[in-house]
C-alpha cells in the first residue's frame, strides 16, 4: 500500500533513531531530537504530509513516521481560542442567516419580480397620465392593488368632472360678461343720447322737457350703479369680506315687510302672493339688511320670471331650526339650468332676455344666507313650479 500510494516510512527507537525506513526521502534526518519530532508531526516535512504512530515490539517501543505526497494526501492544522468558539459559531448562523435572505430576496426578485413590478409601473403611468390631464383611462380594479386601482379611476373621474364643470363655468362667464356688457351700454347710451340733446345751444327746452330727460338720465344711471353694486357685493361675500350686523330678528315680520314693500310697488301690485306664518314671532339673530334682500330676490324671481297668473305661497315655521318656503306654481326650471342656479354669471335659458339685471340675484342671495350660518336648496321641472327651501 506504501508502494502504491507513492509514500514512504520511517521507523524510530525510543531515542529517535533510525531503524528501518523504505523509499524515505534525503530530506528526512536518521536521528531526531524531541523537538524536531514534535514539529515534524505538525508541519510535516520533506514536501510531505506526515502522520505518525507507535507500536510495541519485544518489549520496547517504537515510532512510525508515514510520509504521503502533497499532491495525494494534505493536513492542515485548525488553531483556535476555545474561549470564543461560541462567537465563532453564532457568527457562522448570522453568516448563514444572512446568505439565507440574500437567496431569498434573489428568487423573490425573479419569481415576484415581474408579478408584482408591472403593476407599480402601470400605477405610476397612470399618474404620469393624470399629470398631463388625461382622466378618461381606466384602470382593471383586481389583484394586489385594486384598492390604489379604484382611487385611481375615482380621481381620474373626479378630475375630468372637474375640469368639465371649469370648462362651462368659463362658457357661462364670457355669456354673462356679454350680457353685462349689453346691459351697461343700453342705459350709457340712452344717458349719452339724453346730453347731447340738452347740452345743444340752439334748441330751448321746456321744463317739463328738462324733467322727463333728467328723470331718464337718473334711472339710467341708478340701473348702472345697482348693476356695479351687485358686482361689489358677490365678489365681498365670496370673499367674506361684508361684516355682518347680526342682532335678534323677527323674522316673521322681516318677511312680511319684504313681502308688502314688493306689493306696493305699482309693477307688482295684482300679484298673487300668499303669505301663510306659523307664528308671529319666530325669531332670530340675523343681519336683517343682507336677509331682506336675500328672501326679496328670491320673491322677485318668482314674480318675474313668470306669467302674471303665477301664485305664489311663502310660509314659515320653526322646527328646531326656522324654515322658510318660497312656492310657486310658475313655468319651473329645467333640470339644466337648476344645476347652475345659485351660479354667478348664470341666466337661465328660461329668462326672457328683456328683463333687466345682472344675473347676480340668486348667487348672492344664497351667499347671504350662507354667510347666516343658513343652507337653501331648489325643487323644480318644467311645467311644473319652483319651491325655493330655506333653512335658518
Amino acid at each position: 500500500q506504501i508502494k502504491k500510494n507513492s509514500a514512504w516510512i520511517q521507523i524510530v527507537d525510543e531515542n529517535f533513531r533510525e531503524m528501518y525506513s523504505f523509499k524515505k526521502p534525503a530530506a528526512v534526518p536518521v536521528k531526531y531530537i524531541p523537538i524536531k519530532f514534535a514539529h515534524i508531526y505538525k508541519y510535516d516535512t520533506a514536501n510531505s504530509s506526515i502522520f505518525i504512530g507507535e507500536k510495541k515490539y519485544g518489549g520496547r517501543s517504537f515510532s512510525y513516521i508515514i510520509g504521503f505526497p502533497l499532491n495525494r494526501v494534505a493536513k492542515h492544522t485548525l488553531v483556535f481560542n476555545p474561549s470564543s468558539l461560541r462567537s465563532f459559531f453564532w457568527n457562522g448562523v448570522l453568516l448563514l442567516l444572512g446568505m439565507d435572505i440574500l437567496v431569498a430576496i434573489i428568487i423573490s426578485y425573479f419569481v415576484f419580480g415581474k408579478r408584482m413590478g408591472k403593476p407599480l409601473q402601470n400605477i405610476i403611468n397612470g399618474i404620469d397620465e393624470l399629470s398631463k390631464g388625461a382622466y378618461e383611462t381606466n384602470y382593471q380594479e383586481k389583484g394586489v392593488y385594486k384598492g390604489v386601482f379604484s382611487n385611481l379611476n375615482n380621481l381620474g373621474k373626479t378630475l375630468g368632472e372637474n375640469r368639465k364643470r371649469r370648462e362651462e363655468l368659463e362658457k357661462m362667464r364670457a355669456t354673462w360678461i356679454s350680457s353685462i356688457s349689453h346691459d351697461l351700454k343700453t342705459p350709457l347710451s340712452s344717458i349719452k343720447g339724453y346730453a347731447e340733446i340738452m347740452k345743444d345751444p340752439d334748441y330751448a327746452f321746456s321744463k317739463e322737457e328738462i324733467q322727463q330727460y333728467s328723470e331718464i338720465i337718473y334711472n339710467k344711471s341708478s340701473y348702472i350703479q345697482s348693476l356695479i353694486e351687485d358686482l361689489n357685493l358677490t365678489y365681498k361675500l365670496k370673499n367674506k369680506a361684508v361684516p355682518l350686523k347680526k342682532e335678534e330678528t323677527n323674522i316673521t315680520l322681516l318677511l312680511q315687510d319684504t313681502i308688502i314693500e314688493i306689493l306696493n310697488n305699482p309693477l307688482y301690485s295684482n300679484k298673487n302672493v300668499n303669505f301663510y306664518p306659523e307664528d308671529e314671532n319666530i325669531k332670530a339673530f340675523v343681519d336683517k339688511k343682507f336677509l331682506k334682500r336675500a328672501l326679496g330676490n328670491l320673491i322677485l324671481n318668482a314674480i318675474i320670471h313668470n306669467k302674471d297668473s303665477v301664485q305664489i305661497d311663502i310660509s314659515i315655521y320653526k322646527k328646531n331650526r326656522i324654515h322658510i318656503t318660497i312656492k310657486d306654481n310658475g313655468r319651473g326650471i329645467s333640470e339644466k339650468d337648476l344645476k347652475y342656479i345659485f351660479e354667478r354669471y348664470y341666466r337661465g335659458t328660461n329668462t326672457s332676455s328683456s328683463i333687466e339685471g345682472s344675473g347676480l340675484g340668486m348667487a348672492i342671495s344664497k351667499q347671504i344666507i350662507d354667510a347666516q350660518d343658513g343652507s337653501i336648496n331648489i325643487e323644480s321641472a318644467l311645467g311644473k313650479g319652483t319651491t325655493i327651501n330655506i333653512i335658518l
